[in-house]
Formats: C-alpha cells, sequence, structure tokens
C-alpha cells in the first residue's frame, strides 16, 4: 500500500525520464550543428516541441512493455524484437522507397517513421506545420493510443 494515487505513480515515471531524454535530443542537436555542422535550417521551438512528442511516444511504448511483462528480463527482450525493425523500416539505415511494397505500409505503423520525416524537414528543409502535418498527426495518435493501453494496463496492473 501506497498513499500515492496511480497518477502520481505514473507521473513519477514518466517526468524526470522525459526530462533526460530531452536532454539527450538537446545534447544531440548540439552536436550534430557544432561539430558535424548539420545546417538548422527550421523552427527549433518547433522541432523542441515534436521531439517531446516522440520521447512521449518512446516512454508510453516502454512503460506499455513494462506493464505487459511480468519480469524485466522480459521488458528487454521483448524491446529487442520491438527496437529492431523499428530502426530497420524507419527510413533511417535505408531509404523506405527502396523497401518492398508491403514493408513500406507497415513503415507508416512505426513512429520512428514520422519522427524521422519531422526531424529531416525541420532541420534539413526548413518547413514547418503545414508541411509536416501528417507526420505529427501520426506521433499524436501514435501517443494517444499507447498512453492510453499504458495507463489502462499500469491500473490494472497496481490494483
Amino acid at each position: 500500500m501506497t498513499p500515492a494515487t496511480n497518477w502520481k505513480i505514473l507521473l513519477s515515471k514518466i517526468v524526470p525520464l522525459a526530462f533526460l531524454l530531452m536532454g539527450d535530443v538537446l545534447l544531440a542537436i548540439t552536436l550534430a550543428t557544432v561539430i558535424l555542422h548539420v545546417p538548422f535550417r527550421g523552427n527549433f521551438l518547433l522541432f523542441l516541441a515534436l521531439s517531446s512528442m516522440y520521447v512521449f511516444v518512446g516512454i508510453s511504448l516502454g512503460i506499455m512493455l513494462a506493464t505487459v511483462s511480468s519480469l524485466q528480463q522480459q521488458v528487454v527482450l521483448t524491446s529487442f524484437f520491438i527496437n529492431l525493425p523499428m530502426v530497420q523500416t524507419s527510413g533511417a539505415i535505408a531509404p523506405i522507397e527502396a523497401m518492398p511494397p508491403s514493408f513500406q505500409v507497415l513503415s507508416l505503423l512505426n513512429p520512428l517513421r514520422h519522427y524521422i520525416a519531422i526531424v529531416r524537414g525541420i532541420l534539413l528543409k526548413g518547413v514547418g506545420l503545414d508541411v509536416l502535418w501528417m507526420n505529427v498527426l501520426a506521433l499524436v495518435a501514435f501517443a494517444v493510443v499507447l498512453l492510453t493501453i499504458s495507463v489502462s494496463k499500469f491500473r490494472s496492473q497496481l490494483s
């Protein structure tokens, strides 16, 4: 028994991790622009807002995996089977156009694909929400669905 409510426990898991991951985003973008001279042509605040949305999607996916699994080892092993296909079908390693058509369609269910399109659009092309709205909408949908599943599983786990 704990005097904390479900929301307090959930927030105590999400907030520190979100700050750390946003620190990673800031470190990565700083290193990319300063050391690697990657141009930053877009809106920095839009980049931070959409990066925080993706961080939120990642945390929701992690919480969902943790609540579905009964052991920490299951979470680690399951994450290997999720993270590797996510990276492979995201367009970060190989262009999506070079994938078989079935994988191109499946990659639409990959939040990392949408985030990479957002980052490339903001950093390299300098585009805004008027161009990226479909990818942003996909990230919002992933966040809502994954968070809803995670919270409901987390509540049933605490009960």
